[in-house]
């Protein structure tokens, strides 16, 4: 499994912040460098985050473009969790009514059910450590316009 590290990017974030004026971003590391990379050339976001994993520069027609990176980190836990992948009879239930009257009492059934029990499998359970999602969208001259930033937080804090 590739393990992510955070601090790269929070360095290589702090690098790029101390250049770039104040702005109004809050929240985490990456959230704030990627608020600031708005009004910077694309080259600049793949400088900081790397080559991302989808993205579409601008056409030739004029409309922008944009840049996406998505980073997951997981870990498989202690547990194991059961995945059910369906249902087997095991045998029947059957509903009895005592019905008595002048004296003689008889137990008589009015109904059966069938009885399952789950099918299925034990698998690790994965847990995830960091889901990190990156999205800029860029003006005609490859100029970031937007960023929107999806949890890259580190959950093992």
């Amino acid at each position: 499994m590739r393990i992510l590290t955070v601090s790269g990017l929070v360095l290589a974030a702090a690098t790029l912040t101390a250049c770039s004026p104040m702005g109004k971003a809050q929240g985490n590391d990456v959230a704030v460098a990627a608020q600031r990379l708005i009004g910077q050339p694309a080259s600049a976001a793949i400088e900081l985050f790397g080559k991302p994993d989808q993205g579409l520069g601008p056409s030739s027609y004029g409309s922008g473009g944009f840049y996406a990176w998505h980073r997951l980190q997981t870990h498989i836990g202690p547990e194991k969790i059961f995945v059910k992948t369906g249902r087997e009879q095991v045998g029947t239930r059957t509903t009895y009514a005592i019905m008595r009257g002048q004296g003689v009492a008889a137990k008589v059934p009015v109904g059966t059910q069938a009885v399952y029990r789950p099918v299925g499998y034990y698998t690790d359970d994965l847990v995830i450590d960091y889901l990190c999602n990156i999205t800029l969208m860029t003006d005609a001259k490859d100029i970031v316009t937007q960023a929107t930033v999806v949890d890259c937080v580190d959950n093992r804090k």
